[in-house]
């Protein structure tokens, strides 16, 4: 029984039926008195079973309190409950009532939605299962309230995404009343030799409650019944037979056996046939055909549904009504939601309202966790974050067969929609390390050599955070470098290289610089073929670099001759300076950039000369040209037309003129912050940031985790640790010895460590900066340092909480320093009352206008949702925002995400 969220008298008794439904709800509750121990309602009376020393009479006047004024009648032989009977006419229809007195039994519980008995302890939780499941199987359940949804088609695409990533799964079509995946089998022209119908009788025929039968059978036949890493058990061996199930899951239910027999068969079935995954296609609704799947804790509960109203609430219920029943402990795995045919452009306030809501939901069904005063948002969001499946078009028709179904999934990237649920079911179990002092165990060794790792870590990454204090001893060769470098192994570059505020610009051109040649840092990223010799010039670099000595030396060696002095830093900023105070056209801007290119490397040429003497020296000379610190150049580019004027012109004319010259000799490297260019080149923006995307400077997931490992193996910490032959999909592996597995034991029902580090730096842009990641992990090896609790892991999970603070302060302030016009905006956020500070906001609250918002969605630091604004975690710590009620801000982001990814 679902009971509804509150009780009161009942409006309705017309039969026997509403009376035990309501003696249930009371007892749900635990509204029954002390002495009351059962009430069971039968067609012909009502029987209460109290304590010994309770009266007949205080059990009548309880009931009459509970079923309304006049619903109890009295005479001296029997008591009587009175039914309802035509409106307006007093009822003669009753239901005798009998009180019997006997000491309290312990009844037991089952795992049915209306459980036999109507005892006192409905009230409470089923009786937990005393350890995991056989061989630590997985079981996922796949459910829906209502029909339609896509559950089944969903369960198809999961299982094959785990047979992707090399495991083997036992998918099971439970649906006993309308199979999808029996009929798909079938089509596909395999024979059924062995069913869930013959699972269910096998255990239903043993006579000593061991699944010794089944589970050998089944083991023997099913392998016949595989395709690839796919084990299918369809429902039944003849799709043909329509009639009702013989033997239903709830029969199983027998006092010899256990309550969770069903679930701990099919683990005993997974480990025989070497699944490390069992996948259960369940019937829909409130049935009792998957009451005793999905009242097992250590079933992963997977929800499908829409975002219609009826299939939204029903859902919202069952989660619920689960949570009651068999709550989540922590070492169970958090229920998942999948929320599907929505469509991206017209149904996502829709869709975020649905992930919102049942992130609330079953947050609900959950333990807290966690030590007092951590702000764990984004370890709820990244643990119970729904998945959002779009509409798409060809998901509307079906084909009959497996083979079929599979390539559909596959070719509509649905087993990528699903990817971290299939990472998650098939990911081998560890053994639980709980957190204890000292280092036993550890594979670090002694405490003080663990320490040890962390500092040492925390110091190289520290000297990674900016590039003013980086050297040329190695760096993270990323697709962007390979691309710019494959691009051009003959031909000299010009282009422009993109990249957001903490991207790595400077520090490319700083390593770059520290090469000499195109050649010698084509060899350190790692691209064979490259034939260019050509030395590398800085014309304009940050104003933040310390090493102005060195960078001096390499801009007097890329100079036209040993006698040439190239212009200083500051001799070039003037000329940019006085040339911004002066009305110049477009061909007279682009003579200057020339010019400071020209002085850069010793040739004396002023605006009127410089172009006649860059292509004297062409004729001979090569040269590449490197441009960065534009920012400092053009602080008010925003309001400026003049300071726009000059950057479209270098990054368009001045490119174009450079390709004009024969042989195209002289390349040109201008590295610039995508807000730049967005404000630069407001017309066809997006034509030419696609001219040049395959360079930009951007870090997704994979690279973001592949940076993190590179810097442990680097700084020396897990010097065995290789970034470079580790896979995307491998990567999450081998930072283990990093921050450990999750963001608490392995066996725990915390976040992934990597799912929760990549969605606590993400902005709303879905980019993750690497300036962001390398300071992370440095203040997290600095506060992890002393803690000995975890002897497993460099980094600790409150050591990395932490840093996500301290890292998002200093996030905002290096955005300051370099973009004074977002970080006026961030400092305003900053000084807010703490009454303001509150997500969502709107403009009105925050006293922003609509230009200062547009700026700040542009750069990814707040995203639009109608009328109100969100903020992105990596910016919400340091500006002290809170979140009113449970945010749904990564659900905002990973909807984001994927329109990108349809896009």
């Amino acid at each position: 029984m679902i009971v509804p969220d509150e009780t009161s008298v009942p409006e309705r008794l017309y039969t026997w039926v509403d009376v035990d439904a309501h003696l249930a709800n009371l007892a749900v509750r635990n509204q029954w008195p002390d002495w009351l121990h059962e009430c069971d309602a039968f067609w012909d009376g009502v029987e209460l079973t109290v304590d010994p020393d309770a009266s007949p009479e205080e059990a009548l006047s309880w009931l009459g309190e509970k079923f309304g004024v006049g619903s109890i009648v009295r005479d001296e032989e029997v008591a009587a409950l009175r039914l309802d009977d035509v409106p307006g006419r007093l009822s003669t229809r009753l239901l005798p009532i009998m009180v019997r007195h006997r000491e309290p039994d312990l009844p037991r519980r089952e795992p049915r939605w209306r459980e036999r008995r109507i005892v006192r302890s409905l009230g409470q939780p089923l009786p937990p299962p005393e350890g995991p499941f056989p061989g630590d199987v997985r079981i996922a359940a796949l459910h829906s309230f209502k029909g339609g949804v896509g559950r089944t088609l969903h369960g198809v695409a999961l299982a094959e995404a785990i047979a992707q990533r090399g495991e083997r799964v036992l998918l099971v079509d439970a649906d006993l009343e309308a199979p999808g995946i029996t009929w798909m089998f079938s089509a596909h022209g395999r024979r059924v030799d062995f069913s869930y119908e013959d699972f269910l009788s096998l255990l239903h025929s043993s006579e000593d409650g061991r699944p010794d039968d089944a589970v050998t059978l089944g083991s023997a036949y099913l392998p016949n019944q595989a395709i690839d890493n796919v084990i299918v058990m369809p429902t039944r061996r003849t799709p043909q037979d329509i009639a009702p199930p013989r033997i239903q899951p709830t029969d199983l239910l027998t006092p010899e056996r256990s309550i969770y027999y069903l679930t701990e068969s099919l683990a005993q079935l997974a480990v025989q046939l070497g699944a490390r995954a069992v996948l259960i296609d369940l019937r829909a609704g409130g049935s009792e055909l998957s009451a005793p799947v999905l009242l097992d804790p250590r079933v992963q509960r997977i929800f499908v549904t829409t975002i219609s109203d009826q299939s939204l609430i029903g859902t919202a219920r069952m989660i619920q009504e689960l949570g009651r029943r068999a709550p989540s402990r922590p070492e169970d795995p958090a229920s998942v939601a999948v929320i599907t045919q929505f469509h991206p452009q017209g149904h996502v306030e829709l869709a975020l309202h649905t992930a919102a809501m049942l992130r609330d939901v079953i947050s609900s069904t959950l333990e807290p966790g966690g030590q007092e005063g951590e702000d764990r948002i984004v370890d709820g969001d990244v643990t119970l974050e729904p998945i959002l499946s779009v509409f798409q078009d060809g998901l509307l028709a079906l084909p009959s067969s497996w083979e079929a179904v599979v390539d559909l999934v596959r070719g509509q990237r649905l087993t990528k929609t699903l990817a971290p649920l299939a990472d998650e079911l098939s990911r081998a179990e560890e053994v639980a390390s709980t957190p204890q002092e000292g280092p036993p165990g550890s594979p670090f060794g002694p405490h003080e050599h663990l320490a040890a790792r962390r500092e040492r870590l925390g110091d190289f990454a520290r000297r990674l955070a900016y590039a003013e204090t980086a050297d040329d001893t190695a760096f993270l060769a990323t697709e962007s470098l390979r691309n710019l470098l494959t691009s051009h192994r003959t031909e000299p570059p010009l282009c422009v290289v993109a990249g957001a505020k903490g991207s790595g610009k400077t520090f490319t051109q700083i390593q770059m610089c520290l090469r000499r040649t195109w050649r010698d840092y084509a060899v350190d990223v790692g691209v064979p073929g490259v034939a260019l010799e050509a030395l590398l010039a800085p014309v304009f670099i940050s104003r933040n670099l310390k090493d102005h000595q060195r960078i001096s030396a390499i801009r007097r060696d890329a100079c036209v001759s040993s006698e040439a002095e190239p212009a200083s830093q500051l001799e070039l900023r003037d000329r940019i300076d006085q040339a911004l105070r002066a009305q110049l056209s477009d061909s007279e801007w682009r003579r200057v950039w020339l010019t400071c290119m020209g002085r850069a490397v010793g040739i004396d040429a002023e605006p009127s000369d410089v172009e006649q003497k860059l292509a004297d020296f062409a004729r001979d000379g090569s040269r590449i040209f490197l441009i960065d610190g534009l920012e400092d150049l053009l602080q008010d580019f925003a309001r400026s037309e003049a300071q726009r004027q000059a950057l479209r012109v270098l990054m368009v004319d001045c490119l174009d003129w450079l390709r004009s010259l024969r042989g195209r000799p002289l390349g040109l490297v201008i590295f610039v912050r995508r807000d730049l260019i967005q404000a630069a080149v407001r017309q066809n923006y997006n034509q030419f940031l696609a001219r040049y995307s395959e360079y930009e400077l951007k870090w997704n997931p994979a690279e973001a985790l592949r940076l993190a490992l590179w810097i442990a193996q680097r700084s020396g910490s897990l010097p065995r640790l290789s970034s470079e032959e580790a896979t995307d999909r491998d990567l999450g592996r081998q930072l283990t010895p990093v921050w450990g597995e999750k963001m608490g034991s392995p066996r725990s029902r915390e976040a992934r460590s990597d799912g929760w580090f990549l969605a606590a730096l993400s902005d709303f842009n879905g980019q993750i900066q690497g300036r962001d990641v390398v300071t992370f992990i440095a203040e997290s090896a600095h506060i992890s340092k002393d803690d000995s609790r975890w002897s497993d892991r460099l980094l600790t999970p409150s050591a990395m909480r932490n840093a996500l603070v301290r890292c998002s302060r200093e996030k905002i302030a290096a955005i300051g320093a370099e973009s004074p016009q977002i970080g006026e905006l961030l400092k305003r956020l900053d000084g807010l009352g703490a009454e303001k500070k509150e997500i969502p906001f709107s403009p009105e609250t925050v006293s922003l206008s609509g230009e200062d918002l547009d700026l700040l969605v542009a750069n990814g630091v707040v995203f639009r949702e109608e009328d109100q604004y969100w903020i992105p975690e990596i910016f919400r710590h340091g500006l002290s925002f809170k979140a009113a009620g449970r945010p749904k801000i990564l659900a905002i982001a990973n909807l984001v995400r994927q329109r990108n990814n349809l896009d």
